[in-house]
């Protein structure tokens, strides 16, 4: 945890998105700059979670009796010596009140990650939950008890899933493109291309920081359909319903 310097940030930004797009990775990649400060989902249902994990009661109860409050005090919480960018997670789903109170703050920078591959996205879904693992770090990937376990889906199951994320990123769109703040969209893939760094740290204002990396890694196979115990009939139904590419290498 950095020490307070007593000052707020003078930037305020948010990363928002559904599950499984990347927000953990670029959440981690963001907090690992000198000038940023980047906690994790303020708003998620079960837990405050920011440097810790706080699933007490009053934390919970406390944050959702006055959301909007929670965040501003945030935003206006001093930082480290240093810090210039303040933000944390928000996960579209996750507080309606807090999204509605953004309409009012268009001085906040709106980071919007999305991910193109419904089937990675869906199947990455499944794992995690199956799991109750959200993220890893490399050392917590090789401890894993049967990295090669297999995901039990049907096509039925997926299709269910990704029309439904598939739905609230497209909704979501139309509200951020209403919006007059500072915002700027992130497809899954982008952030692990060459030059990506130079590029988010351009949009956000700041040099880029060679210290800059995040300690976690994929949790998946790359080719899709390899993540599948039985993939013949997923392979089956993408490539008749036309999306065959979800099928393959995603990076």
């Amino acid at each position: 945890m950095r020490s307070s310097s007593g000052e707020a940030a003078q930037h305020k930004f948010l990363i928002i998105g559904l599950p499984r797009s990347g927000t953990t990775y670029l959440m981690t990649l963001l907090n690992a700059h000198a000038r940023i400060s980047c906690e994790g989902e303020h708003y998620n249902p079960y837990a405050v979670i920011q440097d810790d994990h706080d699933s007490s009661h009053e934390a919970v109860v406390g944050r959702d009796s006055d959301p909007v409050g929670h965040m501003e005090q945030f935003f206006a919480q001093p930082q480290a010596v240093g810090v210039t960018h303040a933000g944390f997670k928000f996960m579209i789903g996750h507080n309606v009140r807090v999204l509605q109170q953004l309409e009012q703050m268009p001085d906040v920078t709106l980071i919007y990650v999305w991910r193109e591959n419904r089937l990675a996205q869906v199947s990455s879904l499944m794992r995690a939950a199956r799991d109750q693992k959200w993220a890893e770090t490399g050392k917590q990937a090789r401890k894993k008890h049967d990295p090669n376990l297999k995901i039990e889906a049907n096509p039925r199951q997926i299709s269910h899933r990704w029309h439904e994320y598939a739905t609230f990123d497209h909704l979501f769109r139309g509200w951020l493109a209403a919006r007059p703040n500072p915002r700027f969209t992130v497809e899954y893939r982008e952030m692990f291309r060459p030059g990506f760094k130079e590029k988010i740290c351009a949009q956000l204002g700041v040099e880029v920081d060679p210290a800059m990396e995040s300690p976690l890694v994929k949790q998946n196979p790359n080719t899709i359909a390899d993540r599948f115990a039985e993939p013949g009939p997923i392979r089956y139904y993408f490539k008749k319903i036309g999306y065959g590419g979800w099928l393959d290498d995603e990076l």
